[in-house]
Order: structure tokens, then sequence, then C-alpha cells
């Protein structure tokens, strides 16, 4: 599934600071409820990483063979403007 921008604005009260979960090299999470109310972990890749695309199509394919019952479910991305979010 293809998210917007704006539904993960939405989700997670426009990035807000007191909704991150962790941080790390490649971006930050962020806690969100969509409007159907499931509950979703929200990772935005950093900008300013040169390899970022390809990082960034690494991570999809990865996470969207990976289903273990201590990981998250890759259940959709967002690639609008600049931005890339799993």
């Amino acid at each position: 599934k293809t998210f917007s921008l704006v539904e993960l604005e939405r989700a997670t009260d426009g990035f807000s600071y007191e909704k991150v979960l962790g941080e790390g090299g490649f971006g930050r999470v962020y806690h969100g409820v969509l409007d159907d109310g499931t509950e979703v972990a929200v990772k935005v890749l950093t900008k300013d990483n040169q390899n970022g695309d390809r990082e960034f199509i690494s991570e999809v394919e990865m996470l969207s063979r990976l289903h273990h019952r201590n990981l998250v479910k890759l259940i959709g991305i967002c690639i609008e403007e600049h931005n890339r979010c799993l």
C-alpha cells in the first residue's frame, strides 16, 4: 500500500516530537494511529543520506520478505516530494 504524506502526518500529529519512538543513523521512528484506528510505527528516512534511494529500496524489499512475531510488519510506504517513509 502507498500512503500519502498527508495521511502519515495526520497519523503522527505532524511528526510530533512527542510521538518519537526512536532514532538511528537512517531516520526517526514515530508512533502513529491511522484513520481506521490501526496503530503504526512510521520510519522517516533522513534526507541527507547520499545512498538514500538504494537503501530505501533495499529496506522495503527486506521488510516485505521478513515475517517474524518480534518484528513489525511492513504495511506500506510513502514516497512523496523528497520524503521516504516506511
